[in-house]
């Protein structure tokens, strides 16, 4: 192995393990440098490495920062369900649903028509805390007979198991709001909180809508990562 991946490894795994508080300076580079025994690239392209996988900051002047690694890696690129996610980042996670009630749509997603709709509202919890409110609106005439218990399992599973419906791409936009009283009632943050909100609409693969979802994150647990490139 490569002497800066070895840096790297030990770097993780003493992150992981808390030896160093998020937003807090790591060793500097020199330190680094005379602790492992290597030339000041060899630190650098470790400290680049962690950086471009989220576990620390560079910060021109200042040193490196560990970064709290109880971020939920959200994939904007992808559609990916929920139960999905906790397995793949191997989250302490568990639902709590809070609302399942028959409605119209709302009218901030912008339909032309009044839906049916399931209106279904589900807290993610990560380690004990509230990190995440999920609001799905689910079209009633794709998907009549939706039970509680399938919207606290897994919709996704419902939908593609269960109906044999195929979902193809969602069209999703984020934005960042400040928290709203059910923000703050159940995540117990203050009014000025900042939320990231990522609203999307959820198609099949004939066409068909098959739900609307608002999905309110606190902004100190989210990241995300999507892979550009320049034409």
């Amino acid at each position: 192995m490569e002497k800066y991946r070895e840096i790297y490894s030990d770097l993780k795994q003493r992150l992981d393990a808390g030896e160093f508080e998020a937003g807090k300076l790591l060793p500097s580079d020199h330190k680094l440098m005379r602790d492992y025994h290597v030339a000041r690239e060899t630190v650098r392209k470790a400290m680049k490495l962690l950086a471009e996988e989220g576990y620390v900051q560079r910060l021109r002047g200042k040193g490196t920062i560990a970064i709290d690694q109880k971020q939920f890696h959200f994939p904007l690129s992808e559609i990916t369900s929920y139960s999905e996610l906790v397995q793949l980042e191997d989250l302490n996670s568990t639902n709590r649903l809070i609302d399942f009630e028959t409605m119209e749509l709302p009218a901030y997603f912008g339909a032309d028509e009044k839906i049916p709709v399931y209106k279904i509202v589900r807290l993610r919890l990560v380690d004990g805390e509230c990190d995440i409110i999920d609001y799905d609106y689910v079209s009633q005439a794709v998907a009549p007979d939706i039970t509680p218990k399938a919207a606290q399992q897994s919709l996704f599973l419902y939908f593609e198991k269960q109906l044999g419906l195929e979902i193809d791409y969602a069209v999703k936009t984020l934005t960042v709001e400040a928290a709203n009283a059910d923000d703050r009632r159940y995540m117990n943050i203050p009014s000025h909180t900042p939320m990231v909100v990522v609203r999307s609409k959820t198609y099949l693969k004939d066409s068909r809508v098959l739900s609307y979802t608002e999905s309110r994150h606190r902004a100190d647990r989210f990241s995300t990562v999507v892979f550009a490139k320049r034409h």
